[in-house]
């Protein structure tokens, strides 16, 4: 790895060398980044064509570089997460030989009950206040 230093072939190296794994490096990931960033956003169209009907226009403009601040704080702050939760997943992991693993699973499965959980309450509220069933 020419010019890249890194700790953990796994792990982005934050602070001492910021570097994107894999085939395409730094070309990659732009394209990636131009890519999203080239899709127009719903929620922006709304407040910027509201903006305009209400003579405010600059207000608007304002208001979708703030929303897309907001987006980019919170994508990072995610991405953030779960790279360290990785990190520890994996330290945890190697740790505790065979424990890991099923560890790894059980969190695996406790967070598919949590999701159908969810589905499951949003389609019950649907039901219900539809009046499908009386309740």
């Amino acid at each position: 790895m020419t010019g890249q230093r890194a700790v953990d072939q796994d792990f982005p190296v934050l602070g001492g060398g910021l570097f994107i794994a894999g085939p395409g490096g730094w070309r990659r990931g732009l394209s990636a980044v131009v890519a999203v960033g080239a899709r127009p956003c719903s929620g922006a169209i709304i407040v910027l064509v509201f903006a305009l009907a209400q003579g405010l226009f600059w207000t608007g403009v304002a208001a979708t570089f703030l929303m897309g601040l907001g987006t980019a704080i919170t994508v990072a702050v995610i991405a953030t997460i779960a790279v360290g939760a990785k990190a520890w997943a994996k330290r945890f992991a190697d740790t505790r030989a065979g424990y890991g693993m099923l560890a790894m699973r059980c969190i695996e499965v406790a967070a598919a009950l949590v999701i159908i959980a969810f589905g499951t309450l949003l389609l019950t509220g649907y039901i219900v206040t539809e009046r499908m069933i009386g309740v």
